[in-house]
């Protein structure tokens, strides 16, 4: 299965439940770590990075082959009981990579495409110019977290509206988000899902697994939640969470399989931290 993450990466100086950590972040990085492990499957990730990135690329396939400036975006992560205090550095440095060869021969031979910003400035019409390239048959799985993030003069976190959804979500297959990324949330999710039929919209809920959503079709999706002393490390556990319900998902076009699939691969990655996790197999269904 070929897999191609259009994105950012970024640097992550992290202090959750049990570790402090610096390591390579984003949404792009975690998935890849994870479909690294998956058999028979390439991986391709599409993000500007800098050379003080190139320690941590570890693995990764990313284009383009060389750093396209001297920084890498940085987020700095405080979890605390559910709960994340976020800051974002070198935001100047993550401009979207133009569409270019290198971009149309991955795209256009990929079975899933993800797109995983974490700066809202993929416009509509960027993400148009690399649709029109991308294989017909591709699954488009948004992850449209970054879209919902504005930052104050201190460099943190602050909510914003994701504006462009009128646009981007008629374009997309499934989009799969966490109920903390707006207020509003689920109500934002159901005018989506009316609005446009053939959408799949997964929420993430933290220990109570996820919903899912399409039409006016509702299925839970629960987990056997992890107590919270038992947490090594729960970032990077949603999008953990979005690589495995798209896989599974692609494999067998059924909702409830990919988000059981999902929510036993998410519970799995909250006993490791990013550089640590080791998939087993044996328990995933």
């Amino acid at each position: 299965m070929n897999i191609t993450i259009l994105g950012h990466i970024c640097i992550d100086k992290n202090t959750s439940e049990h570790a402090s950590y610096v390591s390579a972040g984003s949404p792009a990085m975690f998935m890849g770590k994870i479909f690294h492990q998956f058999p028979n499957t390439k991986t391709t990730i599409i993000a500007p990075y800098g050379n003080d990135f190139l320690p941590f690329q570890q693995t990764a396939k990313v284009i383009p082959e060389h750093p396209t400036s001297e920084k890498t975006l940085i987020y700095e992560n405080i979890s605390k009981n559910g709960l994340r205090e976020q800051k974002a550095y070198h935001r100047e440095y993550a401009e979207p990579i133009p569409l270019n060869e290198e971009i149309k021969n991955a795209v256009s031979t990929t079975d899933i495409l993800f797109i995983a910003p974490l700066l809202p400035n993929f416009s509509a019409l960027y993400l148009q110019s690399i649709f029109k390239e991308t294989n017909p048959r591709a699954k488009k799985i948004l992850l449209p977290q970054g879209y919902y993030r504005s930052f104050d003069a201190n460099d943190h976190v602050t909510k914003r509206v994701f504006k462009e959804a009128e646009v981007i979500l008629p374009l997309i297959d499934i989009v799969i988000l966490s109920e903390q990324d707006q207020i509003n949330m689920r109500q934002e999710i159901l005018s989506w899902t009316q609005k446009n039929q053939h959408l799949i919209a997964v929420m993430t809920l933290s220990e109570k697994g996820a919903v899912a959503f399409q039409g006016n079709i509702k299925i839970m999706l629960p987990v056997i939640p992890v107590p919270e002393n038992d947490i090594v490390d729960s970032v990077g556990s949603g999008d953990i969470f979005s690589a495995g319900f798209a896989y599974r998902y692609q494999q067998t076009k059924n909702i409830e399989q990919a988000g059981s699939f999902a929510n036993a691969l998410a519970r799995q990655s909250l006993f490791f931290t990013p550089n640590e996790i080791d998939i087993d197999f044996t328990k995933l269904p």
